[in-house]
């Protein structure tokens, strides 16, 4: 009887103990373009860590923003990571979105944009600019 017992709470153990996964802090902020606030849109933190969850946030119609991670909930992974930005409005079934920011800050690779995430909390702003047009020289 008493192995049965002891087998019986050490499967429960075992069963109990699953991945708590990588540590997490809580990161949110604001997202603005040109000094205003961005009303929609996703971001995206790319850890540049091995094995660590991307983390995923919606704009909200105020521009902030909350981060989680789909596998393990509110919090970006503790480190380094790249950040994309998207944000578009619908403009029906026949006609194409509309970008609201630029595309270049849609890829990780060249959106220019990093973020050190620290244990606690994490506030952090993403003040996206205009890109401005090159004058052609006469």
């Amino acid at each position: 009887m008493i192995k049965i017992q002891l087998s019986l709470l050490l499967v429960a153990l075992v069963v109990g103990c699953g991945d708590a996964g990588p540590p997490l802090a809580e990161v949110s902020g604001i997202v603005t373009y040109d000094g205003q606030p961005l009303p929609t849109g996703t971001i995206t933190f790319v850890p540049q860590g091995e094995d660590l969850p991307y983390a995923y946030a919606t704009i909200q119609g105020d521009g902030t923003y909350y981060a989680e991670t789909p596998e393990y909930g509110n919090g970006v992974p503790v480190g380094n990571h790249k950040i994309m930005i998207s944000a578009m409005k619908d403009m029906g079934p026949e006609a194409p979105v509309e970008l609201l920011i630029p595309s270049k800050y849609s890829s990780d690779q060249s959106s220019g944009l990093t973020a050190n995430v620290v244990e606690g909390e994490n506030t952090i702003n993403f003040p996206l600019e205009v890109e401005k047009k090159k004058r052609r020289k006469l």
